[in-house]
C-alpha cells in the first residue's frame, strides 16, 4: 500500500440484537477515526409464539447506512459485517430465503438439548470444544427439523446471520471460523465441520458452507445494489463476523496473557489462546473455545450482561417516565440499604415478563425498591465477572493482573469501578467501538499485507481513549469477601 492510497475508508456494519450501526473508519496509516454514520433500533418480532429477526428491515437499514457513508466520504475502500452469534437463515436450492431467521431467545432448541445424556453432552464438547447450550445453532436447527419439518425439508443452505447479509450484498455463500464456532458443529482444532455431529442430528453436510480466512476478499458489492444506492461497487472483506471475536481483536493490550470482558447485552468473559483447551476442567467450568481473529481461540464464558439493566430501565420507563443511564447509576451509587446478590445467569431472568419482578423474587424482598434492584444487579454482575475470572485462572494456571473491558458496556464507569473493587485487579476500559475497530482492523489487513494483530492493537491504542480503574483501598475487603460467599451460594 502506498501513501497515496491514504486515508483508507472502511465501513463496518456492527449489527447487535438491539441496534444496527454503520461505522466508517478512516485510517491515515497510524490512527483510525471512527464515525457512526447510522444507528437504528433492532429487535426480534413475536409471531405466533416465535421470535423472528426482521431480516429485510436489517438489510434495508444497512443499505441506508452504506448510502449515508458514501455521501459523507469520497470513497469507500471495503466493507466488513459482524453480528451476534448462533442465529441463521435457511435458503432453498435457488438461494431464496425460506423464512425470517429465528431468534436465540426462543426455546426451540431446549427440547433437543434435553434429550442428550451426560455422556452425549461430553462427547459433543470433545468433538467441538463448544459447550452445550440451548441457543446454539445446532439445537435450534434440530428444533426446526422437528417442529417445522416442511421448511427444513426444502432447505439446501444454512447461512449464519452475518453470512446471510454478506450473501445479500455479494451473492457469495461462505462462512468463517468465529461465527461458525457458535454453531457447535465446528471442530475448534481443525476449523472444519464435524461429520459425526451433523450425522447425529440428521443435518446434511451440504447445508453448511466453506470457511474463508480473515482478510480475504469474499466478493464485491452486487452491481444492482451499487446502482440502487448510486455508489461505486467495493469489496466485502472476511472479518471475524461474530461480534465478540471482533471486539477481542480490538483489545488495546500489549500483554500476551490477558482477560477480556466484551460488555454489551451479553458479557463474554475470557482469554485469548493459540490453541483450544478441550478437557474436563474447561467442560466442568462451562467455558467454550470459540473462533478468534487470525486462527486464534477465544476461550470464554457467555454470561448475562447489560441486558438485565436494559430491561430494568425499560420497565421503569413504562409509564412515560424517562431515566438516563446516569440516573440509573446514581440510584445504585446513592443507595444505602441492604444490597442482596443473585445469580445473573438464572434461567428465571433469561427472558422474563418482568425483570424487576423476577429479581425481587431472587433476592427475597417483599417490596420493590428500584434503587435496591439496580444496586443488586450491578454488584451481582461484578461478582459474576470475578467468579468467571477465577475459573479462567484455574484452567490456565495464570494469574492475570488486568481486565480489559471493551464494547458499549465499557463506558459504564460505575460497573468498571465495582469490578475493580470486587476482583482486586486493574480494569482497563475501552474502546467503546471495539467491535467496529476490530472489524476495520481486519479489513485493513486486506489492503496492507503485514497488518497483523499487533498492528491492529497498536492502531487502537493510538486512536482511542483508554481509562484505568484500580481497586478502591477504602472499601471493606472483609465485607466484599463475605458478600462474594453469599453470591457463590446463589449459584446452582
Amino acid at each position: 500500500m502506498s501513501i497515496t492510497n491514504l486515508p483508507l475508508n472502511c465501513v463496518a456494519f456492527d449489527c447487535g440484537s438491539s441496534s444496527l450501526r454503520t461505522v466508517v473508519g478512516s485510517f491515515d496509516g497510524t490512527r483510525v477515526i471512527t464515525n457512526v454514520v447510522s444507528q437504528v433500533p433492532n429487535s426480534a418480532v413475536n409471531v405466533n409464539g416465535f421470535y423472528y429477526w426482521d431480516l429485510l428491515n436489517i438489510f434495508e437499514s444497512l443499505k441506508s447506512g452504506l448510502r449515508e457513508a458514501c455521501s459523507q466520504y469520497k470513497k469507500i475502500d471495503s466493507i466488513g459485517i459482524c453480528t451476534w452469534g448462533v442465529d441463521f437463515g435457511l435458503l432453498d436450492s435457488q438461494g431464496f430465503l425460506l423464512s425470517n431467521p429465528l431468534s436465540y431467545r426462543n426455546a426451540i432448541g431446549e427440547g433437543e438439548l434435553s434429550t442428550l445424556s451426560e455422556s452425549e453432552r461430553r462427547w459433543m464438547f470433545e468433538k467441538t470444544g463448544i459447550q452445550n447450550n440451548k441457543i446454539n445453532t445446532l439445537y435450534q436447527l434440530a428444533g426446526i427439523k422437528r417442529q417445522m419439518p416442511e421448511i427444513f425439508g426444502i432447505a439446501k443452505s444454512m447461512l449464519m446471520l452475518p453470512d446471510l447479509l454478506q450473501y445479500l450484498f455479494t451473492g457469495e455463500m461462505v462462512t468463517e471460523a468465529s461465527i461458525a464456532s457458535t454453531t457447535q458443529m465446528l471442530d475448534a482444532r481443525s476449523k472444519k465441520f464435524v461429520p459425526e455431529v451433523l450425522e447425529k442430528f440428521g443435518i446434511p453436510q451440504n447445508l453448511v458452507k466453506p470457511l474463508r480466512q480473515h482478510g480475504e476478499i469474499i466478493g464485491t458489492l452486487r452491481q444492482s445494489i451499487a446502482d440502487e444506492l448510486g455508489i461505486a461497487a467495493c469489496p466485502v472483506v472476511c472479518v471475524p463476523s461474530h461480534d465478540t471475536a471482533c471486539a477481542v481483536t480490538a483489545v488495546p493490550t500489549q500483554e500476551k496473557d490477558f482477560i477480556f470482558i466484551s460488555s454489551g447485552t451479553w458479557s463474554l468473559i475470557g482469554t485469548e489462546m493459540v490453541e483450544p483447551v478441550i478437557n474436563k476442567s474447561v467442560y466442568d467450568r462451562d467455558f467454550a473455545n470459540e473462533g478468534g481473529v487470525f486462527n486464534t481461540i477465544t476461550m470464554l464464558k457467555n454470561s448475562t450482561g447489560m441486558h438485565i439493566l436494559q430491561c430494568i430501565k425499560k420497565e421503569l420507563e413504562f409509564n412515560g417516565d424517562v431515566f438516563t443511564w446516569n440516573d440509573i447509576v446514581k440510584m445504585a451509587a446513592e443507595y444505602q440499604g441492604d444490597v442482596p446478590v443473585f445469580d445473573p445467569n438464572s434461567s428465571r431472568i433469561f427472558n422474563p415478563v418482568s425483570m424487576i419482578g423476577e429479581i425481587k423474587n431472587l433476592i427475597g424482598v417483599n417490596e420493590v425498591n428500584p434503587a435496591q434492584i439496580i444496586a443488586s444487579a450491578y454488584d451481582s454482575l461484578a461478582f459474576s465477572y470475578r467468579y468467571a475470572i477465577e475459573q479462567i485462572q484455574e484452567i490456565t494456571g495464570i494469574t492475570y493482573q488486568s481486565i480489559y473491558i471493551v464494547g458499549g458496556g465499557s463506558q459504564n464507569r460505575y460497573l468498571n469501578q465495582v469490578t475493580a473493587d470486587f476482583t482486586g485487579k486493574t480494569v482497563v476500559s475501552g474502546p467503546k467501538e471495539a467491535t467496529s475497530l476490530g472489524n476495520i482492523g481486519v479489513q485493513l489487513s486486506a489492503h496492507w499485507m503485514d497488518f497483523n494483530i499487533n498492528r491492529i492493537r497498536t492502531m487502537v491504542r493510538n486512536s482511542e481513549k483508554i481509562e484505568e480503574f484500580t481497586p478502591n483501598a477504602a472499601r471493606d475487603q472483609n465485607e466484599i469477601e463475605q458478600r462474594y460467599k453469599e453470591y457463590k451460594n446463589c449459584l446452582p
